[in-house]
């Protein structure tokens, strides 16, 4: 039995542990700030565009900022201040290749 729990929980780690980008994080005081998390990030990260997509239309950025400390990237992202959320997701060119995060289904699992 105690074989069983222990094999459940690390299969659990292993597929949260995913070395996509996930979404960490929206502050919407001033502006609408997300904050993305990548834990397996190459050394070089170079974001050429993001855009914003929230009840169908699209939105750019304003602003982009990239760290990463000991292999895990920390995105962070400023836009256009939003008060109604509908749809939203996020579309990034991150080293010539686009990535999309679905933030509405991060936010409703909150």
């Amino acid at each position: 039995m105690k074989k069983t729990v222990l094999f459940l929980m690390l299969a659990a780690g292993l597929l949260s542990a995913s070395a996509e980008i996930r979404f960490s994080q929206l502050n919407n005081i001033k502006a609408t700030n997300i904050t993305l998390i990548d834990n397996e990030a190459d050394g070089r990260i170079e974001i050429t565009d993001a855009v914003f997509y929230n009840g169908g239309k699209g939105y750019p950025a304003k602003q982009i900022r990239c760290d990463v400390v000991d292999g895990v990237a920390t995105y962070r992202l400023e836009f256009k201040r939003h008060t109604v959320f509908k749809d939203c997701k996020l579309m990034l060119l991150v080293n010539g290749k686009q990535k999309i995060i679905d933030i509405q289904k991060a936010l409703v699992h909150r």
